[in-house]
Order: C-alpha cells, then sequence, then structure tokens
C-alpha cells in the first residue's frame, strides 16, 4: 500500500481539515477557543445540574491529567469555566460554564453540527454504520475501549449515550 493511501494518512488529513475549517469559526466566535476547548464547553454544557470535576473531563475525551487541567486553566483564564469548591470535599473543585461560555457555547453547538453535516453529505444511513463500525474498531484496535452510541457528535450531544472510555490494558 502507497503512504498516501494508508488509512491513518486519510485520517489524518481529514483531522487537519476539520481543524483548518473549524478553527477560524472558533476564533470568530468566541476568541481564540480550540475545538477541544468547544467540545468541553459542550460536555459541560450537557450535564447543567450535576457537579462535573476534571477526572470526568479527563474520562470523557481520554487525555490526560495534565492535558486537562493545562486546558482548564487557560479556559478559566479566558473567563469560560470557573473551578468551584463542593462542601463534601475541600480537595475537589466542580468545573461550571460562566455565562460568557454559554453564549460561545450556543454558536459552538451550531457550528460543529454544521461541519458533521458536511462530513456526512453523500453518505448513505447504510455507509455511516459501516464507517462507525470501522472507526469503532480502529479505536479498539488503538486500546481504547468503547460502549454505548457512538452515533452522534461527541459527549453532550442530543443523541449521546453515556459512556466511560478507557484504556484498554490487555491485549486484544
Amino acid at each position: 500500500m502507497e503512504l498516501q493511501n494508508a488509512v491513518g494518512g486519510k485520517i489524518r488529513l481529514i483531522h487537519n481539515q476539520i481543524k483548518k475549517l473549524m478553527e477560524p469559526k472558533c476564533e470568530a466566535n468566541g476568541g481564540k477557543l480550540t475545538a477541544m476547548h468547544r467540545w468541553t464547553l459542550d460536555f459541560l454544557e450537557a450535564r447543567t445540574g450535576v457537579d462535573v470535576y476534571q477526572r470526568d473531563i479527563e474520562a470523557a475525551f481520554s487525555i490526560s491529567r495534565a492535558t486537562a487541567s493545562n486546558m482548564l486553566k487557560t479556559m478559566e483564564s479566558r473567563g469560560l469555566v470557573a473551578r468551584v469548591p463542593v462542601a463534601h470535599d475541600a480537595r475537589l473543585k466542580k468545573v461550571v460554564l460562566t455565562e460568557k461560555a454559554g453564549r460561545i457555547k450556543r454558536q459552538a453547538k451550531t457550528d460543529i453540527w454544521e461541519m458533521e453535516e458536511q462530513l456526512i453529505r453523500g453518505i448513505s444511513e447504510e455507509e455511516l454504520t459501516v464507517l462507525h463500525r470501522c472507526l469503532d474498531r480502529m479505536l479498539t484496535n488503538l486500546g481504547v475501549e468503547q460502549g454505548g452510541n457512538t452515533r452522534c457528535c461527541g459527549p453532550g450531544c442530543a443523541g449521546h449515550k453515556e459512556k466511560k472510555i478507557t484504556k484498554k490494558t490487555e491485549e486484544i
């Protein structure tokens, strides 16, 4: 197989194009927000009324503690989230959205769904089902275990079923 036809190369190309198309929207709609910031806003908004901690964000997006901490620190400095102490454990701080984040979040949701529609344009339901099955298999092959509904935009969207993503420790 030639390198330009490698699956990983195609996935990277798609990732780069999504980023290229989404980042200008992020800047126009809310400053220098990355796509990950926007996904995090969506995640938190979907859990309004429920205490969400950094560890929940780590698990939902399969990111390290350091990555989550740095991302939340940046989001806090930009006025998007606040870390609020909880009464039952002085060590814990729940992550909450600010009003500014709510305004940005509404536009972010529109942008994400527009990208999703652009990505799947011309692809039948049957082809989408096969694509999701193949992508899930690739994630499993890479050591990421998934469960539940993966036919949505990600954590926080209306079609998303709560699931925990964890690194597999055993051989597949």
